[in-house]
C-alpha cells in the first residue's frame, strides 16, 4: 500500500474495513503492515486525514453509525503520531 496515491475515497475505504473489523464486523481487516503504514501517514498528513474523514464521515451518517466513535477511534485508536512528534 502507498497511501500517497490513494484518494481520500479510497483511504475512506481502508479506513471502514480496519473500523468495522475492530469493532467486531465480520469485515477481514487491513494487515498490521498495512494498518500502520496508513496510520503513521494519517498522523503526518492532517489534510489527508481531513479529507479522507469528510467522505468517510459521509458514509457512516449513512450508515447510521456513531461518528463520535468512529472519529474517537481514528483520532486515538487508529492514527500514530507523526515520528517528529513522538522523539518531542
Amino acid at each position: 500500500m502507498r497511501p500517497t496515491e490513494l484518494t481520500p475515497g479510497e483511504i475512506a475505504d481502508f479506513l471502514d474495513t480496519a473500523f468495522q473489523h475492530e469493532r467486531g464486523g465480520d469485515r477481514i481487516g487491513l494487515t498490521l503492515e498495512q494498518r500502520m503504514v496508513l496510520a503513521d501517514y494519517l498522523g503526518c498528513h492532517e489534510e489527508v486525514r481531513a479529507a479522507a474523514w469528510d467522505v468517510w464521515q459521509t458514509r457512516l451518517e449513512a450508515s447510521g453509525t456513531d461518528l463520535g466513535d468512529a472519529e474517537y477511534w481514528l483520532d486515538v485508536e487508529f492514527i500514530e503520531p507523526c515520528p517528529q512528534e513522538r522523539e518531542a
